[in-house]
């Protein structure tokens, strides 16, 4: 159960149903990612379809009235968690779900465009489809809302053999066509595999 407060007071707890997730006598790794007011829930990195095991919207952003944290039990010091925890950890930030997989694997996942771009803690989901976009947690893969990982303005070489015919490649840009009349030598040397000029 995920307890918190806005700025009306205390709330309902989320309450997250794992029915075999979680096993006795077993470690789980668990991320609670928190934006604004949405919140999802992984266990052990990401589900098979790189999405969290649960995400919900809150009734409001979680208000810091006086600082005070409680782990493992609800705000009355009931429903006390029995078991371990081990490396326990507050990020100034939302991690994506990127993030959270590589703090769980120690392996960041990789993408064949720009993988070292990351998402917006707004929308922390790579869009399965469109690698070029991210979307938010919760929302499906059809969504509209949807911004770019990348900026507007790129152009890398990877968006060559990308398998979105809405993206482009420029290799280079002429101030006008005078430059046209001398000819065009293109060399290719790609570093991802053969292609055919035409």
């Amino acid at each position: 159960m995920f307890y918190y407060r806005t700025v009306n007071g205390l709330q309902p707890p989320i309450k997250v149903m794992t029915l075999g997730r979680i096993l006795v006598k077993k470690w789980i790794h668990l991320s609670v990612q928190v934006h604004h007011s949405r919140i999802s829930f992984f266990l052990n990195g990401w589900e098979d379809d790189n999405t969290p095991f649960d995400s919900r919207i809150l009734v409001g952003t979680v208000a810091d009235t006086d600082g005070t944290l409680q782990i493992g039990q609800s705000f009355t010091g009931l429903e006390q968690f029995v078991g371990r925890m081990q490396d326990f950890r507050f990020y100034p930030v939302a991690l994506t779900n990127r993030d959270i997989l590589e703090v769980f694997s120690g392996k960041f996942p990789h993408l064949h465009t720009q993988s070292e771009c990351r998402c917006p803690g707004s929308h922390p989901r790579v869009h399965p489809l469109i690698q070029r976009y991210c979307i938010p947690n919760g929302a499906d893969d059809t969504t509209n809302d949807r911004v770019l990982r990348l900026d507007a303005e790129a152009h890398p070489l990877y968006y060559i053999n990308d398998d979105d015919i809405g993206t482009t490649w420029i290799s280079s840009v002429f101030a006008n066509t005078a430059g046209l009349d001398h000819g065009v030598s293109i060399t290719i040397d790609l570093q991802n595999g053969q292609y055919q000029v035409m």
